[in-house]
């Protein structure tokens, strides 16, 4: 089908230039179309006043102002997702540590990715875990493990109780 396809696409558009030759090809003056020479429409001298070209830039950044504050397409997420993707670290009170994630979208469902634990109980900034513990071998964190699935599976209850009360 793959190998088809172009050979479609040019018999279609072989047929698009003979329906269009059929429908308007009779009301098109075709002389005339082909005395047109690009270099004199080119060089030909436009005369314009100062503020016409000013009138015609105010417009166009206006157009252009209000099409970026109505149409924004650059977001991909929602403003209730945008809300619900701040909600990316919590810390563990009882043990000092610091869960990091990013949250994205199955549909409209979310989930947590990129799960990251830290150990805040040394100076300076957090200390990311190796494996499943702190790297600094005489902390207490050292010696706990940590259940990523169990982690992960209380974080995205949160996360889906957060999503469920926003709607």
């Amino acid at each position: 089908m793959k190998k088809a396809l172009p050979f479609l696409a040019v018999a279609f558009s072989g047929f698009l230039v003979y329906l269009f030759d059929k429908i308007w090809g009779d009301s098109i003056n075709w002389e005339k179309v082909k005395s047109v020479k690009i270099g004199d429409w080119i060089s030909t001298e436009f005369s314009f006043r100062v503020y016409e070209v000013l009138l015609f830039i105010i417009l166009v950044s206006i157009i252009y102002l209000l099409g970026k504050k109505y149409l924004n397409r650059d977001s991909y997420y929602s403003k209730k997702q945008k809300k619900l993707r701040q909600f990316n670290n919590v810390i563990d009170n009882k043990t000092n540590i610091l869960f990091r994630w990013g949250v994205y979208f199955d549909y409209d469902k979310p989930f947590i990715a990129d799960l990251d634990a830290f150990c805040t109980k040394h100076e300076g900034p957090p200390l990311r875990f190796v494996g499943r513990n702190c790297p600094i071998r005489d902390c207490e964190n050292h010696r706990i493990n940590i259940d990523e699935y169990m982690v992960k599976n209380h974080i995205e209850s949160d996360l889906i109780d957060r999503w469920e009360k926003m709607k």
